[in-house]
């Protein structure tokens, strides 16, 4: 038995007691400013989705602090596994509290502090007494204890190198009854040099930890049984009370990683109740964050926790624990169709999607946008064009104020050069000459008699002038041709063979 696993974690949060005991009281915002990882996880939007309600989480420990003030509520009677008697609802060491707090602190606590799932209860199974380790066959122990009282995830914080045949089957059976078990991989600080047990049991999720910036910490062992990653550096949560006061303290660990881990797995299961723990636990890896290599890695198994996205993506579902030799599942069938049940096979997170708009969505997007405004650019330009041509033609057909045309255009007035007559008192384009006319501006009557509505001329009268030889009469209000008729253009022959 590897002793010490707790001890890192606990050292920091007696350390960070001692100092929160002194400056009492603590502002509940510096309190909360203190929860870094709750931002990295965007923890306001995930509570708009899930809070984790009606879900119980059992977290096999040291026993939780039932009367501290931000878990008023949350937590159950629960049981031991140490082969003492009473129940989980006291804690000797802290380490319990904590990762009940990181799982479950509700934030009614104006002074407190907020929990990853504030709506689930808390299951204490306390596996140790004092400060002493937990023994491997009192953790084995508390996992079955656990599964029978229907928790539907189960937090073990602590590992032990190599495994033990009775860690194997307690996990087994838990998975049977249908329970997410989720443990820590262990820590460098504690002497692990490899994913520690239960963490390292098939089918288990087990948690490495990632600091502030995102990156591997290196204070966390990895391995290639590792699954995902979650902060492990210097996360703010509830401890033990300490001289009357609640107790509020730093953890660093994988411990702390692996309780985010179970929060965001009770907040699914809050989400989709339906979904066994199979579909939960394949949820979970699929829409991990990938870091570091490509697929699945030693450092962040299949990536870091995204607790937004594993409420809203569309994920297949599967019909076996995706973290078991397809051949060994222990856990009863999906409730889906889907068949994927790979195990340590690097996932393609890239065919899953969650709904969002991808970059190269937003690249064709911006392309057709770019088509679009170069079309619009265009008939814009074409129209500007087409007016200024028209203003052209329809100036040199006559000399006709901007003011007029304007008024032309809107009545409909089209290009005198097709053929139509411009308006009274405007000449006509020098050379252009509408059908049938005949140079001087008049045209021809129709033949056997005079132009219709042109009245005949008087045959006669007194002081009547006889009609020019070709027997066009003169439009109304024009002076009468002059004896003899008009003398025809220049160049032209008058009709009826006159000459001059």
């Amino acid at each position: 038995m590897n002793v010490g696993r707790f001890r890192p974690v606990t050292a920091a949060i007696l350390a960070a007691l001692l100092v929160l005991g002194a400056a009492r009281p603590a502002a509940a915002d510096s309190r909360r400013q203190e929860q870094w990882y709750l931002d990295t996880v965007k923890i306001d939007a995930v509570h708009k989705v899930s809070t984790g309600r009606g879900v119980v989480v059992a977290v096999v420990d040291t026993g939780v602090e039932a009367s501290h003030p931000d878990l008023a509520g949350q937590v159950l009677a629960g049981l031991r596994s140490d082969g003492r008697p009473g129940d989980g609802r006291s804690d000797d060491d802290g380490h319990g509290t904590h990762m009940a707090g990181i799982i479950a602190a509700t934030g009614a606590n104006r002074d407190g502090v907020l929990g990853i799932a504030p709506g689930v209860k808390i299951l204490p199974v306390k596996a140790s007494q004092g400060k002493a380790e937990p023994s491997r066959s009192a953790v084995a122990l508390g996992i079955r204890l656990a599964a029978d009282r229907g928790a539907k995830v189960i937090n073990v914080s602590y590992g032990a190198p190599g495994s033990t045949a009775e860690e194997d089957a307690a996990v087994a059976y838990a998975l049977s009854k249908d329970a997410v078990v989720v443990a820590s991989a262990g820590n460098t600080a504690a002497g692990d040099t490899e994913i520690t047990s239960p963490a390292s049991v098939p089918g288990v999720i087990a948690v490495t930890g990632y600091d502030k910036r995102g990156e591997f910490w290196s204070g966390s062992v990895g391995g290639p049984k590792a699954v995902v990653a979650g902060p492990g550096l210097r996360v703010f949560n509830t401890a033990n009370s300490l001289g009357g006061q609640p107790g509020y303290g730093w953890g660093d660990g994988t411990s702390d990683a692996a309780a985010v881990v179970s929060g965001v797995a009770a907040l699914i299961r809050s989400k989709y109740p339906d979904l066994d723990a199979p579909n939960v636990i394949n949820r979970i890896i699929r829409t991990a964050d990938d870091a570091g290599p490509a697929g699945r890695d030693t450092h962040y198994g299949y990536g870091r926790i995204d607790p937004l996205r594993a409420l809203t993506a569309s994920v297949p579902t599967v019909s076996a624990n995706p973290l078991l030799p397809r051949s060994a599942s222990a856990t009863p069938g999906g409730t889906g169709t889907g068949t994927d049940s790979r195990t340590d096979d690097p996932l393609d997170l890239s065919q899953y999607d969650d709904g969002g708009v991808t970059d190269q969505q937003v690249m064709v997007i911006g392309i057709a946008i770019a088509v679009v405004l170069v079309i619009l650019l265009g008939l814009a330009i074409f129209l500007i064009w087409n007016r200024v041509r028209y203003r052209r033609r329809a100036t040199s057909a006559a000399d006709i104020p901007d003011e007029v045309l304007d008024r032309m255009i809107a009545e409909g007035y089209v290009d005198p050069s097709d053929g139509v007559p411009v308006p009274a008192g405007h000449p006509p384009r020098p050379g252009h000459h509408p059908s049938g006319a005949v140079p001087g501006g008049y045209g021809p009557p129709p033949q056997g008699g005079p132009a219709a509505g042109w009245p005949a001329p008087p045959q006669g009268g007194p002081g009547q002038v006889p009609p020019p030889p070709s027997g066009y009469a003169p439009p109304p209000g024009q002076l009468p041709p002059p004896p003899g008729g008009y003398a025809p253009p220049p160049g032209q022959v008058p009709p009826g063979g006159n000459r001059p």
